[in-house]
């Protein structure tokens, strides 16, 4: 081995140091949020990890989840499991998620969000329990902004959180008690992606509805993905039964991430009566959000029932 070979190994060490000590650092907060916990372990899935109070994804997010699975290697408390069921908490789509918790035996669902603070970023992690929705325990694990690659970016984009703020402010007003829609990627409502995954899209009601599921790029190009020339009729969905974009692998569409990065969004609007419109499939609609809008909705087959309308909003950042 020649003196260059031997200065590249010493400096590839060097930098792996720091992380090592953040990985310990990390494992001890696991520790922390699962002490008070009544079985001396717990086997945790991952939620989200989303930027401060934006309930945005960016690279960072799942940089961070690469840091807990090598974290709980070495905490005595948690065990962390290479699977996520961020949206198992939401009643309306808890139910796709139990033959998967069946199988995993997981207990707990591990989330956070994390702040920019000075130099550094704090990650506030929550330890949840799946089967009542109780928190278990939290914790903070403090990362110096030197450790973090380039490519984890922590902050979302300014378009991007404009753009949430835009499309969440679409809500037609449904009241409690009334429909409501809930919709979540595969990896949750704020998931991170990496170029070459896929992403499923799971979304449910808690009344019989009419559904439409609209995809909005990092540009705002929108488009109606669900129903579609495959498959979903006129889009009814029925309470309780969660449906899953697409179906199974054998479906003949399927929603491959990959470049341009960013962050990206899956709007889902929601009536108890048929649209009166109809729009193209996997088409441009354009990028003015007023064409995913439930006000003004039509009502058709002169129904002299109240119409309940609903909206929900997921994001998801794909990275490299």
């Amino acid at each position: 081995m020649n003196k260059k070979t031997v200065l590249v190994a010493a400096l590839a060490l060097v930098a792996l140091m720091p992380m090592a000590a953040q990985d310990a650092e990390l494992a001890v907060a696991l520790d922390k949020a699962a002490e008070d916990y009544y079985l001396p372990s717990v086997r945790a899935v991952f939620g989200t990890f989303t930027y401060a109070y934006s309930s945005l994804p960016t690279p960072f997010s799942r940089w961070v989840e690469d840091r807990f699975l090598l974290a709980a290697t070495k905490s005595k408390r948690v065990q962390v499991l290479n699977r996520n069921a961020a949206a198992a908490l939401d009643p309306v789509l808890r139910e796709s998620y139990g033959e998967f918790l069946q199988e995993t035996g997981a207990e707990a669902l591990l989330s956070g969000r994390f702040f920019v603070e000075g130099d550094r970023v704090r990650v506030r992690l929550e330890l949840t329990e799946l089967s009542s929705g109780t928190l278990i325990g939290a914790g903070d694990w403090l990362v110096p902004l030197g450790v973090i690659p380039a490519y984890a970016s922590v902050a979302p984009s300014t378009g991007a959180e404009a753009r949430a703020k835009e499309l969440a402010s679409l809500s037609g007003g449904s009241t409690p008690g009334g429909l409501s829609v809930s919709v979540s990627t595969d990896r949750g409502s704020g998931g991170a992606y990496r170029s070459g995954e896929y992403l499923s899209v799971i979304l449910g009601v808690n009344k019989d509805a009419y559904v439409r599921v609209y995809h909005v790029d990092g540009a705002g190009h929108i488009q109606m993905i669900w129903p579609n020339r495959f498959g979903g009729g006129d889009g009814k969905v029925r309470a309780g039964t969660p449906v899953r974009l697409p179906p199974d692998a054998s479906a003949p569409y399927a929603f491959l991430m990959e470049p341009p990065y960013g962050t990206e969004f899956i709007k889902v609007v929601a009536s108890t009566v048929p649209f009166g419109d109809s729009k193209a499939d996997f088409s441009d609609l354009g990028t003015g959000i007023s064409v995913m809008s439930t006000r003004g909705l039509a009502v058709v087959g002169g129904s002299s029932k109240a119409v309940e309308v609903a909206e929900a909003l997921a994001s998801y950042n794909i990275g490299p």
